[in-house]
């Protein structure tokens, strides 16, 4: 049977990924050892919009062209701030995306795509896994419906044994026909 923590566990997660969705917030997968240990690759981070004055030093963002020297999103820590905008740095680089060739300049709002709000460990490993190997992106959806379906049956399951254990138990106790004694 399921712990009760992996139900929690599953539960957040399917809370989180609505909350994603009706608040507009976006996901994306870490890739890279650049924000070791904070993030890893395979681990989903949500983000959602910002405007640059809302974001601070130590915040972890997602940045893009122009800004990104690769062409591609950046997730890095926001380590300082200065009238050109944002300076960033991976936790796991020894100095700022500007020194290291990864920005072409401070992050400003144009370059801004989010903050990042939550993060979840490992849940995109698969997705990687289905990429990686050039395979039908649809199926980036199953770990998604198995883990919704796994929550719902072992919640089902388990108020159907509530259920029972108290019909079974119930008359037991307090059957009129058992006494002392006899």
């Amino acid at each position: 049977m399921v712990s009760k923590t992996t139900v929690i566990y599953v539960a957040a997660f399917a809370i989180l990924l609505f909350w994603a969705y009706f608040v507009q917030a976006d996901t994306r997968r870490v890739d890279g050892t650049s924000m070791l240990p904070t993030l890893e690759g395979g681990d989903l981070v949500v983000i959602q919009g910002a405007a640059i004055s809302d974001v601070h030093v130590g915040d972890i963002i997602v940045y893009g062209p122009p800004c990104s020297l690769t062409g591609s999103s950046v997730i890095h820590r926001v380590v300082s701030i200065n009238a050109q905008g944002l300076v960033t740095k991976g936790d796991n680089n020894p100095s700022t995306d500007l020194s290291e060739g990864i920005a072409v300049s401070p992050i400003t709002s144009d370059c801004l795509q989010g903050k990042v709000v939550f993060v979840i460990p490992y849940v995109e490993s698969l997705a990687y896994y289905i990429d990686s190997h050039n395979l039908p992106e649809w199926l980036n959806y199953i770990p998604s419906i198995v883990i919704l379906i796994i929550v719902m049956a072992s919640v089902l399951l388990e108020s159907d044994e509530d259920e029972e254990g108290e019909k079974t138990k119930v008359p037991l106790a307090s059957s009129p026909d058992v006494s002392p004694g006899k």
